[in-house]
């Protein structure tokens, strides 16, 4: 299981590295609201708030209901990318304080992960390669666990500081490149 975990962080690393952060999201690409609006009647203008409204004898779901759907699958997408991190941090310890350590820690993301969601956003729009040195991260932990098949155990110290170092990196890196853009002189073209 931990090599599916492994190969998932590696595959979600990489679309994060390559997806451009100042793309708009369009909805209408989201396979769960392609799949909401193949299979539910949705009612596509705003009822203050109601989730399900009648029109005409029959059950519409209205844009809220897809909202907080999509919000739902948001949270599960975050916690499967997070069930797989925690496993390659605490491997080496013992297994029941490896259990309570991932279930508590899984419980804990899953409650914060939409505030930490939109902390992450801001953080991003305000460092711009941040999002990569995110993804290096989510590549390094899941072929972490990718090379334990060859019996390959790499120490958590060096884990965290793999982690603290791309984080740090990346954001000092941020930091440069936004002096360096805001140094270079303008030059207005006259018509």
């Amino acid at each position: 299981m931990l090599y599916i975990f492994g190969a998932f962080l590696i595959y979600t690393g990489i679309k994060i590295f390559t997806v451009k952060h100042d793309q708009e999201f369009d909805p209408a690409k989201n396979p769960v609201y392609k799949f909401l609006n193949r299979f539910l009647p949705i009612y596509h203008q705003d009822v203050s708030g109601k989730m399900v409204i009648r029109r005409n004898g029959k059950r519409y779901y209205t844009s809220m209901f897809v909202v907080v759907i999509m919000l739902a699958t948001t949270d599960i997408v975050f916690a499967l990318d997070s069930i797989p991190a925690v496993f390659a941090i605490v491997t080496e310890t013992r297994e029941g304080l490896r259990d309570l350590v991932i279930y508590t820690s899984n419980i804990f993301a899953v409650l914060g992960l939409r505030s930490l969601f939109f902390l992450l956003k801001g953080a991003v729009n305000k460092f711009s390669f941040l999002q990569q040195g995110i993804a290096v991260v989510l590549i390094f932990i899941g072929l972490k666990m990718l090379v334990e098949i060859f019996h390959i155990k790499v120490p958590v110290y060096i884990s965290l500081l793999v982690i603290v170092l791309c984080l740090v990196g990346s954001i000092l890196y941020s930091i440069q490149a936004n002096e360096k853009d805001d140094e270079e002189p303008v030059i207005e073209k006259k018509e």
